[in-house]
């Protein structure tokens, strides 16, 4: 196996999106702080992730207080519409290599494809279930934070995975205490720079030669996801119904 390549399993979020088994393009872990169990999955903890023993810290120092949380919104008309799902399946295998999966790590940039194509930050949190004759990866839950693209250009003089990639660094490296801090992020910034600091985080990568395909599987992609941390092309969902309250109370 080439140094600096991954070694890993098979999975795939449209199949997993649209009900199918999702065991389509290969998937890959990399690096010293991957762990594997006895049942051959890949796994690692937030421990051993880069980065781990910072976001332990404090969560201990935070245990008391109210938790932050990730607003994760499915939309589910896209979800549920297995034609769109099957099409945008289909169209990854044509135009798409298999994705690779790493672990997202400061030094990562150098091993990662220098072509243009598609990438996603994937948060995988630590429990999952035991479920009897799966592998362990089927009771677990990854969250899809971001998708992103690399290269759409019909020039041909786009930019790269890696070259894209090294733009996140900061983001990676920064503070987990900012999950805590009072301020709701807005902007596409102050969402990456609160929420990539989270342990595990996955970075998710596919070429695709034909720069003329990439904006629209992107697009695409975000639209099935609604990924939280993305600005754009997210869909249009309708408002949530609460229960009827007064205007005003004495």
């Amino acid at each position: 196996m080439p140094p600096g390549r991954p070694v890993g399993v098979e999975v795939d979020f449209v199949a997993a999106a649209c009900g199918g088994s999702g065991a389509v393009g290969s998937v890959w872990h990399t690096g010293s702080s991957v762990q594997q169990d006895f049942s051959g999955e890949v796994r690692m903890s937030v421990s051993s992730a880069p980065g781990g023993d910072a976001l332990n810290r404090i969560v201990h120092r935070y245990r008391e207080e109210d938790s932050p949380a990730l607003p994760i919104e499915v939309g589910l008309l896209r979800m549920l519409d297995a034609a769109s799902c099957t099409q945008l399946d289909d169209d990854l295998r044509e135009f798409a290599s298999p994705w690779e999966v790493y672990e997202a790590t400061g030094n990562l940039a150098s091993s990662l494809p220098d072509e243009p194509g598609l990438y996603m930050f994937v948060w995988r949190p630590q429990f999952a279930f035991a479920v009897d004759g799966r592998p362990s990866s089927h009771g677990s839950f990854p969250q899809l934070l971001y998708v992103g693209q690399a290269g759409a250009s019909r020039t041909g003089d786009g930019n790269t995975i890696r070259r894209r990639y090294k733009e996140y660094r900061r983001y990676l490296r920064a503070s987990p205490e900012a999950l805590w801090t009072d301020t709701e992020p807005i902007t596409r910034e102050q969402k990456l720079s609160r929420y990539l600091p989270l342990r595990p985080m996955e970075f998710w990568c596919t070429t695709i030669s034909d720069r003329t395909k990439i904006r629209g599987l992107e697009k695409r992609l975000i639209r099935l996801w609604n990924p939280p941390l993305n600005d754009s092309d997210r869909p249009k969902l309708r408002g949530r119904l609460g229960a009827a309250r007064a205007a005003w109370t004495s």
